[in-house]
């Protein structure tokens, strides 16, 4: 019987540990996964080779992708001919950089006829693929279109190339969407134009009254081409027979984690200033203290849409509000100058903060003297009670140790949006 009891005992406790509460809960179907930059492209061309625009459909085409598209494909040109493009650009479906780059891949005397050996002897030369004379008789001309074919009063300010193609298209690196254009990358739910224009003679521009309908050709009192003209009355024999050719490429790049960004390929190295207490006692005065741990260590990414910085220091009032500032001379440094950040020492006396302000000013800028006896300008870091921000004053002027300048040296920057 002991034995049975201690058995069924056992049996029980078996079935006991497995009662415990429990509970599970499951997530399905996560999921990473890439976006993408796509660049579609279309363009409409229109050429007047007397008699007005017209369409060009070998030069035409819907948005997608380039295969063996060409923006120019002509092969009868005359003096006078007048050609006109909207370039159509859309990224899908993130943020990105937008540039453009055209190489002139030949510019050649293709025959010598008799009338160009008089306006060009040297046309019968041994042959180069760089020879020819077209490349100096065609003017061009691009800018940021609202996408109406016409060159406006408002988008004077948008061009972005004027000349022959001798100078313009032959190694042209444009930025359509960098760091140097204002630092705004493309809106995937945007559509960007740029206009082109060409001439085989003297090129010229008279900008049209702004239409207000955007991406609609040729609205209103508009007519498509509006703003360009043409006169082939100067071009010699020179340039017969010649042929130019050249390749167009525009590239996209994502913004995002890539900022600041230059299509001309430059990379911006961040920039450090050493803030330091200094003794305006001795002679020379100005000169800056050291063993008394009060310094700090501004860094900034250089010149760019935004200031983006951090900055340390040691050794201040704890627990006091702190102003960096730039200080354009002559007192009390609103010449202009301006606030850069403001915040508080922590409980240490110490300041660790990273910023990335649109400050909308230049360092330095005019009036600033400090352009003409330093090429450059002061940037301070003194108790927020000594800064007046309305008036980008230092008020009142009570410099102490706690006082951080710029150590004698000057900066430099640029807010490429400004």
């Amino acid at each position: 019987m002991s034995l049975l009891s201690i058995g069924v005992i056992a049996v029980v406790a078996v079935f006991a540990t497995q009662a415990f509460f429990n509970d599970t809960e499951t997530s399905k179907g996560n999921v990473l996964q890439a976006g993408a930059i796509d660049l579609v492209i279309d363009n409409h061309s229109y050429i007047d080779q007397g008699g007005g625009l017209k369409e060009n459909p070998g030069t035409t085409w819907r948005a997608g992708n380039l295969t063996n598209e060409l923006f120019f494909n002509f092969s009868d040109l005359k003096p006078g001919d007048l050609g006109e493009d909207t370039i159509s650009l859309h990224v899908d479906d993130n943020p990105a950089w937008l540039c453009a780059d055209i190489a002139l891949t030949l510019d050649d005397d293709m025959t010598c006829t008799e009338p160009e050996l008089a306006d060009d002897p040297t046309c019968a030369n041994p042959d180069t693929l760089f020879d020819g004379d077209l490349a100096h008789a065609l003017n061009f001309i691009f800018w940021k279109d609202d996408g109406d074919n016409v060159l406006e009063v408002n988008e004077v300010q948008n061009i972005l190339t004027q000349g022959p193609a001798s100078g313009v298209l032959n190694g042209a690196h444009w930025a359509l969407f960098d760091s140097s254009t204002g630092g705004k990358p493309t809106d995937p739910a945007e559509v960007y134009w740029i206009g082109k224009a060409w001439c085989f003679g003297a090129l010229s521009t008279s900008p049209v009254a702004q239409d207000g309908q955007a991406g609609q050709p040729g609205n209103g009192p508009d007519v498509r081409g509006a703003g360009v003209s043409c006169n082939g009355s100067l071009v010699n024999n020179a340039a017969q027979t010649d042929k130019l050719m050249g390749d167009v490429i525009f590239r996209a790049v994502q913004a995002r984690h890539n900022d600041p960004f230059y299509c001309d390929g430059r990379v911006q190295e961040a920039k450090q200033l050493i803030l330091e207490n200094e003794d305006m006692t001795t002679t020379p005065n100005w000169t800056p203290k050291t063993g008394d741990n009060k310094d700090g260590l501004l860094t900034w990414q250089g010149d760019g849409p935004t200031f983006s910085f951090t900055l340390t220091a040691q050794g201040l009032p704890v627990s006091t509000a702190y102003s960096l500032i730039y200080y354009a001379d002559p007192f009390p440094g609103n010449n202009p100058g301006g606030l850069i950040w403001s915040g508080s020492t922590d409980p240490a006396g110490s300041i660790n903060v990273a910023g990335n302000p649109n400050l909308g000013f230049d360092i330095p800028t005019a009036p600033d003297t400090n352009i003409g006896l330093h090429g450059g300008g002061k940037v301070w870091l003194i108790p927020s009670a000594n800064y007046d921000v309305p008036t980008k004053s230092v008020t009142p002027w009570a410099p102490t140790d706690d006082w951080l300048f710029e150590g004698n040296v000057y900066i430099n920057y640029n807010d490429t949006n400004n």
